[in-house]
């Protein structure tokens, strides 16, 4: 027989989604950390900001230009290492 359905807020707060929620927040933190630190032109550029398994921090910009701006603005972050993505055309 199949399982009872589940409340959403369940899932996440106890099922199998609460680690992806955690990673979500954590994320989301991590990003706004990160605008905070660098110029309002950037940061509204700024997709998402996460450091990876190896600590390096990688930023994702929206467009090739703000990727090559954010390059010099770097120095202001505290991560030795920083790689710099630019989002995919379409999403």
């Amino acid at each position: 027989m199949a399982d009872n359905p589940r409340h959403l807020s369940e899932l996440l707060t106890d099922g199998p989604l609460k680690s992806v929620l955690a990673e979500a927040d954590r994320r989301r933190l991590e990003t706004v950390r990160v605008r905070s630190l660098l110029p309002a032109d950037e940061a509204a550029h700024l997709i998402s900001a996460v450091t990876n398994e190896a600590g390096e921090l990688v930023l994702v910009m929206d467009t090739p230009a703000w990727a090559a701006r954010v390059r010099y603005c770097v120095a202001r972050l505290p991560n030795r290492e920083v790689k710099i993505r630019v989002l995919p055309r379409g999403g």
